[in-house]
Order: C-alpha cells, then sequence, then structure tokens
C-alpha cells in the first residue's frame, strides 16, 4: 500500500494583530495560507497587506495569498513579491483570464476559489491555466463555521478531472481531524483553528498530512 501524504497549510488574517510567534513554532508545514478580505466581496475586512513581508522576511515557508476581494488585480502588483501563490474567487466579476494572465507575468502560481454554491462544471474551461483549485468548506468571511459537508463530493467530482490536467486541490474552512479522513482526493488542507487551537500544534499537523493517507482515491 502506497501512503500519500496530504500538505497542511495554516491559515491566517492580514491584519495588524498578527502574531507571526505561533506560526514560527509550527514544523513540517507546507504552506502559510492568509486570508485578505476587502470588505465588499465579504463583509469582513483584512487589508494588512505588511503581513506577507513580515512572513518573508522571517520564516522560509511558501505564502499563499487568498484574495476575497472584488478586484484582485488592485493587489496581484502590491503583493507578488513577497507571495508564492496567489488565489482569487471564480465568483468574481471581473475578467477571470485577465487576471490569469497578470498573474502568471509576475511569475506566480494561480489558485482558483469555488464559494459552496458554485458548481465544479463551472470552473473546467479554466483548468488547463491554473495550479490549484480550492474549495471552500464553509462560506467565506469568517472563521470557526461549520464545515458544509457537500464539499466532500465537490472533492471527488473535482479529483476525477486531475488526469486531464495539472493542478492540485485545496480545501479551506472548517477542516478538523474528522472531516479531514473524508477529504481523500484532497490535496492541501487549510486549516486556522484546529492547527492554531490545539494543545499540540504539531501533532494536530502530523495527524491532518497523514488523514486516510491510503492509496483508497477514485478517479
Amino acid at each position: 500500500m502506497i501512503e500519500i501524504m496530504k500538505k497542511v497549510a495554516v491559515a491566517i488574517h492580514a491584519v495588524k494583530e498578527f502574531d507571526i510567534n505561533p506560526i514560527s513554532r509550527l514544523e513540517e508545514l507546507d504552506y502559510i495560507h492568509v486570508d485578505v478580505m476587502d470588505g465588499k466581496f465579504v463583509n469582513n475586512t483584512m487589508l494588512y497587506l505588511d503581513v506577507f513581508t513580515i512572513l518573508r522576511d522571517n520564516l522560509a515557508i511558501p505564502i499563499i495569498a487568498h484574495l476575497m476581494v472584488t478586484d484582485p488585480l488592485e493587489y496581484v502588483d502590491r503583493i507578488s513579491d513577497t507571495v508564492d501563490a496567489i488565489f482569487f474567487h471564480f465568483e468574481i466579476e471581473q475578467d477571470k483570464h485577465l487576471i490569469i494572465e497578470k498573474i502568471k507575468k509576475r511569475g506566480k502560481k494561480i489558485g482558483l476559489v469555488l464559494n459552496p454554491p458554485t458548481k465544479v462544471s463551472e470552473l473546467m474551461p479554466y483548468l488547463p491555466d491554473i495550479d490549484y483549485v480550492l474549495i471552500m468548506g464553509v462560506n467565506p468571511g469568517w472563521s470557526g463555521q461549520k464545515f458544509i459537508h457537500e464539499t466532500i463530493e465537490k472533492v471527488n467530482k473535482l479529483a476525477r478531472k486531475k488526469h486531464l490536467h495539472n493542478f492540485e486541490i485545496d480545501v479551506d474552512g472548517g477542516v478538523n481531524l474528522e472531516n479531514a479522513k473524508m477529504l481523500t482526493n484532497a490535496d492541501i488542507l487549510s486549516s486556522s483553528s484546529t492547527i492554531l487551537k490545539a494543545q499540540d500544534p504539531n501533532e494536530v499537523i502530523q495527524l491532518l498530512k497523514a488523514s486516510d493517507s491510503s492509496e483508497q482515491k477514485k478517479e
């Protein structure tokens, strides 16, 4: 039996109150996932972009910028020097191909994010041009929400397209040690409170990495 370990991202917020110390104590972390919110695409506002510089200057961990904003183009140039990947939401009104091209020109990896109501089938035309698909397990904007169970089938449907295109599946929102076992076809698990509020965050990271780490993936 081949063991396939998941990657794990710790999710944090782009706020002035950001504290790097808990992050710096995390071991074998694959990504730092930073939520940016403009108060328009979602009701909450988290626009302290200095977080990216602080992380880049102090930690050697790949950084994902998750832009929950109405106009991702406004942010690409501002953060490109300090991030490794830029994720933006499928549901925005702007030309997504234009945004993808802009991110490519800056040499960054690209992720498209699907909110719970959005169907996987709507994403198909964009799969050849992106590196990641992030499936939201909750409605975006606030942490601590209950995981939407239908996310699991959504991940499974998307995984059936992986033989056609080269992308990874990330799940963010409500991820915990229990539902992680059911997210067999996810490549990356992004979590905030499950990791940071744990008595032993590093043990939780290892458990998330090993969650259902057997060769059970289905096409």
